[in-house]
């Protein structure tokens, strides 16, 4: 998980504009596994880390095949409870 001081969380409209596709294929990317589930704000919001859509799109931009890109954003959210646990010591 990255953990400097400037992370930064992006609402849905901005996720869309970074990857240039529409809100039906952000939702099925998310249900296959290649992107990362979004993290809750509070009510109704929710929002993603910026590093983990721009890592996912070099990763993408790479040609990462669907089982390893799956994989990695796995290891993506999987960080996230790391650092949680890493917090909570």
């Amino acid at each position: 998980m990255n953990t400097s001081k400037n992370i930064r969380i992006i609402r849905k409209p901005e996720v869309l504009s970074m990857l240039a596709i529409s809100k039906s294929t952000l939702h099925e990317r998310i249900n296959e596994g290649l992107l990362p589930t979004p993290i809750k704000l509070g009510g109704r919001a929710v929002g993603w880390f910026d590093y983990e859509i721009e890592q996912t799109i070099k990763a993408m931009a790479a040609g990462i095949q669907d089982d390893l890109l799956s994989d990695y954003i796995q290891s993506l959210v999987e960080a996230r409870k790391r650092a949680w646990d890493e917090l909570k010591k």
